[in-house]
């Protein structure tokens, strides 16, 4: 029989023990502090980019304006999403069913390449 398995091969889970749990908190808590780091480094680099790029660098288009905020917006929501997984990431940890999110770690590498194309323009016109 192809596809069925003979449940008495099948192991049946065992809990944690508290070392192997620590330690995937541990991780958790990394995690949580890379996605901090990232999102604070974001709002920093939009906010040099507000106070120190010229305002009119794209002439008739606040481009520096929309780039800054769209830095600061983007670095924020990785913070609070950062948390918001740290805490579902706890639950499912201490629950035994750990799920990990794939859906937006890609959507937030899409938008951080967007961000990476539109300084594109700012490394062009400030040379």
């Amino acid at each position: 029989m192809t596809g069925t398995a003979d449940p008495s091969t099948v192991p049946t889970p065992r809990p944690a023990d508290a070392d192997s749990r620590a330690r995937t908190h541990l991780a958790n808590e990394r995690t949580f502090l890379a996605w901090l780091r990232t999102g604070l480094s974001l709002v920093a680099v939009g906010l040099a980019a507000a106070s120190f790029l010229p305002v009119d660098l794209v002439p008739g288009f606040r481009y520096v304006t929309l780039f800054a905020v769209l830095l600061v917006l983007i670095g924020t929501a990785a913070a609070v999403y950062g948390a918001n997984r740290y805490v579902v990431a706890y639950w499912q940890i201490e629950t035994g069913s750990y799920r990990p999110a794939i859906s937006p770690v890609v959507a937030f590498g899409i938008v951080v390449g967007v961000l990476g194309l539109m300084a594109i323009p700012v490394a062009i016109f400030l040379r």
